[in-house]
């Protein structure tokens, strides 16, 4: 195990905030990030303490004659018939009974961390910067943010690894223990897709997952029907609606749970909650893997190191979009404690949850009087799998910039 101390000691210091040189304006401003629906939809709880790092979670299994009551004639079920004392069976009273077999799936999930940091800064540096109060507070909120997308970013990738993967406008599926877009397939990329996402194959899906256990714990319900979770970028769900002109009516108002509410939405489209995230994956082709493009391209270095919109994302022809239910997986976070008689401990719940923390740990030699410092946070939880077989996530093809609305119009139909 790595030296810790080693780790999150400040042996150098960065002055990273701005200072007058020319006059600046009254106001410090800041650069937003966007929030998902991922932080209200997902399924969050505690790792329990003292069973290690690595568990497995059983999944006792439906159990089904396997005859489903056939033929249609009823043939495959006896007359019932009297005991006479003349034979060696009871035909009436212990019918021969038919065996019955029952299984169970393990999926085993582990632990896992990650950890930031920012640079140390040291007090004195302060002292002479600019409205240093106004620069902090603004940073301190672009770090709460930076929390809230750690996470989003998470729950996002662990939802795409655990279930099955789709191409538009086919319907083979790719098992879920595969993981990523580049090794579903086998341990090979998914297939290109060359058709957008159509509301038949959303349909087709939808039935599937309800046939399969879907409507349980479903986001919400229209006439009784279960209603399912579509997480889907703006464009896409746009996409949607244009390319089914004659189903552009059907935009029921719905009773969703209480998970998505607070989400704005109230409204369901062919029995789907059309859930908007803004940063859904997206990606370009190399020619032998998809390469994934992200919202946010860094420049600049020091105080000046900026995110900037990425181009790439904006134009990039493949996009994912999530079939969402609630019970595909559970976050599950460290706990605090134990509390050990004779051995005190600082811990703390937000040193698991990612949230930043000032640490300002005094050494002889780098911070001798405590002025300096930085911000730090921890990020401990496991994927826990509950039933990833009731989402699903489907890949298609994007008509990137089609203002003409013509100049993609292929869609599966």
């Amino acid at each position: 195990m790595a030296n810790s101390s080693t780790l999150i000691s400040c042996g150098t210091v960065n002055d990273l905030f701005q200072r007058e040189t020319g006059r600046f304006s009254i106001d410090v401003h800041e650069r937003y990030s966007v929030d998902g629906p991922w932080g209200r939809l997902v399924r969050v709880g505690k790792f329990p303490q003292g069973m290690g790092t690595s568990l497995n979670e059983i999944t006792i299994e439906r159990v089904l004659s396997g005859q489903f009551e056939g033929p249609m004639d009823g043939s495959d079920w006896a007359q019932v018939g009297v005991d006479n004392g003349s034979g060696t069976t009871m035909a009436g009273c212990v019918p021969t009974p038919n065996n019955l077999y029952f299984g169970q799936t393990v999926r085993n999930w582990t632990l896992q961390t990650r950890s930031y940091q920012t640079p140390c800064i040291c007090l004195d540096d302060l002292k002479t910067s600019f409205a240093i109060e106004n620069q902090i507070a603004k940073t301190v909120q672009q770090l709460t943010q930076l929390t809230k997308t750690v996470l989003d970013n998470r729950r996002r990738s662990q939802y795409f690894i655990q279930v099955n993967k789709i191409v538009a406008g086919s319907s083979t599926e790719y098992n879920s223990s595969t993981g990523t877009i580049n090794t579903a397939n086998g341990g090979n990329p998914l297939p290109l897709p060359t058709y957008q996402l159509s509301q038949d194959q959303l349909d087709e899906l939808r039935v599937q997952l309800i046939r399969d256990g879907a409507g349980h714990n479903a986001l919400g319900k229209e006439n009784g029907t279960p209603v399912l979770g579509l997480i889907i970028s703006p464009e896409a769900s746009r996409a949607l609606l244009r390319n089914n002109p004659d189903l552009r009516q059907d935009i029921r108002y719905a009773t969703p749970s209480e998970l998505i509410a607070p989400l704005g939405v109230e409204r369901s489209f062919q029995g789907y909650y059309h859930m908007i995230d803004l940063e859904v994956p997206r990606y370009t082709w190399n020619g032998s893997a998809y390469v994934q493009q992200y919202p946010y391209v860094n420049t600049g270095t020091g105080n000046n190191y900026v995110w900037s919109i990425n181009p790439l994302y904006n134009t990039a022809p493949y996009e994912a979009a999530f079939i969402f239910h609630p019970d595909v997986y559970e976050e599950s976070v460290q706990q605090v404690g134990p509390n050990i008689p004779g051995a005190a401990f600082e811990d703390y719940p937000y040193y698991y949850s990612g949230q930043f923390f000032w640490l300002n740990i005094r050494d002889a030699v780098n911070n001798p009087l405590g002025k300096v410092g930085r911000w730090l946070s921890v990020f401990t939880n496991g994927t826990r799998p509950i039933a990833p077989y009731l989402g699903r996530v489907l890949i298609f093809k994007r008509c990137a910039n089609d203002f003409s609305q013509v100049g993609c119009s292929i869609y599966s139909s």
